[in-house]
């Protein structure tokens, strides 16, 4: 992930200044300075924070080291960019916003699908209401993580990334679409491991079922272990009025990428731009809140304008609460084979 936020670094160095890199692994730290033409190199991130004259930090590292890294990093005053997810356990996220709530420095949760300008596209009819009410959502998180990855990663491992598919992969989905409906209500969910390259709890599938805040409903599939699959990331969104749906992406695209998003509505019907069987039509990118295309550059610097101008970040900590909320509450669901409301964990 260091290597995919590299480029809004480089691109934009008016704006943002990279000044040290920092990696247990000193052949990784190495290789990844001299990419980036920088010369501060660490293996201790404390030391980094205490020795470098810097105002933010972005964290790409393994789930299970973001709750420390995110605390010491706030208290040495520094603002924070994080990969998704928070952290591994619920209350190790509360306990991250309040850290930076009270260090007062501005904490960002890098859910970069809210960066494309097709999301913010789909964003805009939603909130213009060109669905009318939106009754239902569905979507699906696919991905064969053993073609990708080596055997003993430890994603494959429930107790360093706090689990498996679902607070890996799903995650993206999930925020997404509270990001589009608002907040869920209640989760209900399974969640199986099937391969036995997934230890401690890893699941490699889940389904799950969510009432949102609003009364829309939704469904949820995910694998890490489907063989063959025509898209990565998918998702529909359904109103009284109209359907959203997302293309698969290019196939020169990387995994997390969504394709463009299409719609279908009464109201662009009566405009005469579609057929009144509901002919799907190419939804317009908005990228005036954004610098272009790339996701990845497009969150770094909101992040950076943020920090600069003393703004929350629309996927800040606090907001991603909720996503994490979605997302631990599927997992006590699948584990009581219970309904779980949200407002109760």
């Amino acid at each position: 992930m260091a290597y995919a936020h590299l480029p809004a670094y480089l691109k934009f160095p008016d704006k943002v200044q990279l000044t040290a890199v920092c990696d247990i692994r000193q052949e990784a730290v190495k290789l990844f300075a001299k990419t980036a033409k920088i010369s501060a190199i660490y293996n201790d991130f404390e030391k980094m924070l205490k020795e470098e004259d810097i105002d933010a930090v972005d964290i790409c590292t393994i789930h299970d080291q973001h709750k420390f890294q995110t605390i010491i990093a706030a208290e040495a005053g520094k603002h924070i960019l994080l990969e998704k997810p928070m952290a591994c356990t619920l209350q190790d996220c509360r306990d991250m916003v309040k850290a930076t709530e009270k260090a007062g420095v501005n904490f960002m949760i890098a859910q970069v699908l809210r960066y494309l300008p097709s999301s913010q596209g789909v964003l805009s009819l939603i909130q213009n209401e060109e669905l009318g009410s939106i009754r239902a959502a569905q979507g699906n998180s696919i991905l064969k993580q053993s073609l990708i990855l080596p055997h003993d990663h430890w994603m494959f491992d429930g107790n360093r990334a706090g689990g498996g598919v679902l607070i890996t992969l799903s995650i993206h989905l999930i925020d997404l679409l509270r990001y589009f409906l608002g907040d869920v209500k209640k989760v209900s969910g399974i969640c199986k491991t099937m391969n036995p390259l997934f230890i401690n709890g890893a699941e490699d599938f889940s389904s799950a079922t969510l009432e949102f805040k609003s009364g829309a409903i939704g469904n949820i599939f995910a694998s890490f272990s489907i063989g063959r699959t025509p898209w990565n990331i998918k998702y529909l969104i359904y109103g009284d009025s109209g359907t959203i749906y997302s293309n698969p992406p290019p196939l020169n695209k990387a995994h997390y990428q969504i394709g463009s998003a299409v719609i279908s509505s009464r109201k662009l019907d009566n405009d005469g731009r579609t057929s009144q069987k509901g002919e799907f039509i190419p939804i317009k990118p908005i990228s005036n809140t954004l610098v272009g295309n790339d996701p990845f550059i497009n969150e770094i610097i909101h992040f950076v304008d943020s920090c600069q101008n003393d703004k929350e970040p629309f996927s800040s900590g606090k907001d991603n609460l909720n996503t994490m909320k979605t997302i631990f509450g599927i997992y006590k669901s699948s584990n009581t084979n219970k309904v779980i409301n949200l407002n109760d964990i």
